[in-house]
């Protein structure tokens, strides 16, 4: 291999088509071993200026076919082909795959396949002589039933230092902690009753800390209303200034928060009000502007036999209505 190649180690002939909302859509020549992909001009080859991606958002490797993609950690995260990229994770890619950074969609275009060439013939080596092992020297083996991590590549005569992906322990037995893929292999080693006591150690923690490790990584569903936990509707409702009501249903109170957008928008107007009720009651009401005298209006709910939260609906209206107006309502 010739060190004097600037892009050796580097799978040519590949690019991104970028496209975002209100830009022409524009390509990028990948013509380096890794594309470092963020919102910071420092430090990142490819710039996509928008507060949803993040100063380091994700790699992407081209040394090699298939390119690979990885997710940084980022804030938003990353989608392939509208699929997650957990943090971390090197996900292969294909030729037309379609990356999504905050608004970009980057359409991936591989290089073809290298030609095959001829194999010249080459003389054998010599077999080395094996030298024997001193007296006294064990050779000191992996647990049974955990093999050894491979051992990483000699790195390349090149400037650009070839990208490592992550390794991860794969020996673990399921019994043990997951968390030991984590640690050095030394630690998975079995005691006297032939499982590792720090495996087992660490499912306390794992237990203790698991459901706020999930938090944590799927906090993105906790801010949307149709996917978040009901018991943290409350705190959604908090940050939106208080639309819900504590004894409407659950489907009714996300359809609240979904809304609420809307709701603040079209506050102090009649279809703002009017919504609004029809949401919490199910009820389309009957709003009179200026009835009977100026800055009053009516509210009027037919309710067919239905049982209408009187009270609930003052609140609505008091919540809604403009300071200097009035209002009646009758519930028929």
């Amino acid at each position: 291999m010739d060190s004097s190649n600037p892009n050796q180690g580097v799978s040519p002939g590949g690019s991104l088509r970028i496209a975002a909302p209100d830009q022409a859509e524009w390509s990028y020549a990948i013509d380096r071993p890794v594309v470092r992909i963020g919102r910071a001009e420092a430090d990142t080859d490819l710039v996509l200026p928008h507060g949803w991606v993040s100063r380091a958002h994700a790699r992407l490797y081209a040394d090699r076919l298939p390119y690979r993609i990885e997710d940084l950690g980022s804030s938003n995260g990353t989608t392939v082909n509208d699929a997650a990229l957990p943090p971390g994770e090197v996900r292969p890619l294909q030729d037309g795959d379609v990356i999504a950074i905050g608004p970009f969609r980057l359409t991936l275009v591989a290089p073809p396949p290298p030609e095959p060439v001829a194999a010249e013939p080459s003389v054998e080596p010599e077999p080395a002589a094996v030298e024997p092992t001193p007296a006294g020297l064990g050779v000191r083996t992996m647990p049974r039933g955990r093999p050894a991590p491979p051992r990483p590549p000699e790195p390349p005569p090149e400037t650009v230092s070839r990208p490592q992906e992550p390794t991860r322990w794969v020996g673990v037995p399921e019994t043990a902690s997951r968390w030991l893929q984590y640690l050095p292999p030394i630690y998975a080693e079995p005691d006297m009753d032939g499982e590792g006591f720090l495996g087992r150690f660490l499912l306390v923690f794992e237990d203790l800390l698991g459901p706020v490790e999930q938090a944590i990584g799927h906090f993105r569903l906790y801010l949307d209303p149709e996917t978040a936990p009901a018991a943290f509707l409350p705190v959604l409702d908090a940050w939106l200034g208080g639309l819900l009501e504590e004894r409407l249903p659950e489907e009714t109170k996300r359809e609240l928060l979904k809304q609420a957008h809307w709701l603040y928008q079209a506050r102090g107007t009649r279809a703002g009000l009017t919504r609004h009720i029809e949401i919490c009651t199910g009820i389309t009401p009957e709003i009179v502007e200026n009835a009977g005298e100026p800055h009053h209006f009516a509210v009027t709910l037919r309710t067919g036999g239905q049982t209408v939260d009187a009270r609930m609906v003052e609140r609505i209206i008091e919540r809604n209505r403009p300071a200097h107006t009035s209002y009646s309502l009758t519930i028929e």
